[in-house]
């Protein structure tokens, strides 16, 4: 018998807005030249700005940005925008 334990923190998944949506939205592909990545990254804003659980979404990637990901759309913003975020943190401590 296979038992399966979940970690309940990442609950808030459920009620995502991206759930089920394209990644290429969230994730857009460089080759595409930077005038599509930013349509995409605007769509994944329009998306990001009806969703009840950007607060939790953007937290778990500034947690995990500080050892490694990098990539995408989070908590409606950019790679770039939580950047500045995680500066802005470090700046306080």
């Amino acid at each position: 018998m296979n038992c399966i334990v979940r970690d309940r923190r990442d609950h808030w998944r459920e009620a995502a807005a991206c759930r089920g949506k394209p990644t290429i939205i969230f994730f857009p592909v460089s080759v595409l030249g930077v005038s599509a990545n930013l349509e995409r990254y605007k769509q994944a804003e329009s998306i990001c700005a009806t969703c009840t659980v950007t607060q939790q979404c953007l937290e778990m990637m500034l947690v995990y940005e500080s050892t490694d990901d990098k990539w995408g759309m989070y908590g409606g913003k950019t790679p770039a925008e939580r950047r500045v975020i995680r500066d802005q943190r470090r700046r306080l401590l």
